[in-house]
């Protein structure tokens, strides 16, 4: 019984860690930690979160994709936060296709 636990421990462990690599390759923007997402540099940031994140999409030209926490499903979309100050993708957002983001409850 010890053993079949250890071997679902490690599948566990092996399959958190591919997801997690398949997800922070494509990412952009802070550097995300395993299970910690991208809390980390946010919490270490606080004091000075709007230029950390003007810094940010400065560097990744204007979008980029986070993970605030890297737990597969519990957040919705995985997680995963767009940040953005491109024109054309506000413009999206904002008039275009607005029907398309979800404003909260109503």
């Amino acid at each position: 019984m010890e053993v079949s636990n250890a071997m679902l421990l490690v599948a566990v462990v092996v399959a958190y860690w591919l997801w997690f690599k398949r997800i922070s390759r494509w990412l952009k923007g802070p550097r995300v930690w395993p299970v910690l997402g991208s809390l980390p540099g946010l919490i270490e940031q606080r004091d000075r979160m709007h230029e950390w994140i003007t810094e940010n999409l400065r560097a990744c030209g204007g979008t980029y994709q986070t993970c605030i926490c890297a737990v597969p499903f519990l957040a919705r979309k995985q997680g995963l936060v767009t940040v953005t100050c491109d024109p054309k993708n506000l413009e999206h957002m904002l008039k275009t296709r607005f029907d398309n983001y979800p404003k909260g409850p109503t």
